[in-house]
């Protein structure tokens, strides 16, 4: 299917606001052995609960916010592992399982506003596309799509078009695109944004801002 793709714009950030709410930080002060921040506002136990974790070796808090995140999901080694690793390298571009990679952004956040910078500077990239299909169409724009449109404006050098080429040509299902897209949602009028880790895409990637696309629409 031709769709007609522009970059609307394209812009890094260091952390996805609200990611993480009052009470998850109520709970980590519980975990960090802080106790209860009482009437203080969210600011206040934001700042409680990054003294908190910076009482503790950087290894040990990261291994604690990693049970609490991902506890459900991740054994002892693990977490063991991941903990020691994020001191050294960003695990949310490294993690070989990409399905943690937006969580290990998010905990990866929080260590490194509370430790000034000792963990790695993770970034993601907010995009926001408009993506017009050249004959009206009852075809939802997925993930999947999204990528497959906004590939031919990107390098072919970057990450994702050359780890995904057979999924970008439509060749296998794009299982993966929904973990490389970490955020996504329709906006008005043809308008789409997703948040993905500047690992996979990056405003240096861009080589143009607009094409007209033909896009495999079935997996």
């Amino acid at each position: 299917m031709k769709y007609k793709v522009r970059l609307d714009n394209i812009k890094s950030i260091d952390e996805i606001p609200d990611r993480w709410t009052r009470d998850d930080f109520i709970q980590l002060l519980e975990v960090y052995e802080l106790g209860d921040p009482g009437e203080a506002s969210d600011d206040e136990v934001r700042e409680l609960l990054f003294m908190a974790i910076k009482e503790y070796d950087p290894q040990e808090a990261a291994a604690l916010l990693l049970q609490f995140r991902l506890g459900n999901q991740l054994n002892d080694g693990q977490i063991e592992q991941i903990s020691n690793d994020m001191l050294k390298e960003n695990v949310a571009e490294h993690y070989s399982d990409i399905s943690f990679h937006a969580r290990l952004f998010d905990i990866n956040v929080l260590l490194y506003k509370a430790y000034n910078g000792k963990f790695p500077h993770a970034k993601a990239s907010v995009i926001h596309l408009d993506i017009q299909p050249h004959h009206d169409s009852s075809v939802v724009i997925d993930e999947a799509i999204a990528l497959r449109a906004v590939a031919p404006l990107i390098d072919e050098h970057a990450t994702f078009k050359r780890l995904f080429k057979d999924q970008l040509v439509g060749e296998k299902a794009f299982e993966e695109a929904s973990d490389i897209i970490w955020y996504f949602r329709a906006l008005d009028n043809h308008q789409y944004e997703l948040i993905t880790s500047d690992y996979w895409i990056n405003k240096a990637d861009f080589t143009t801002d607009e094409a007209d696309v033909n896009v495999s629409v079935e997996d």
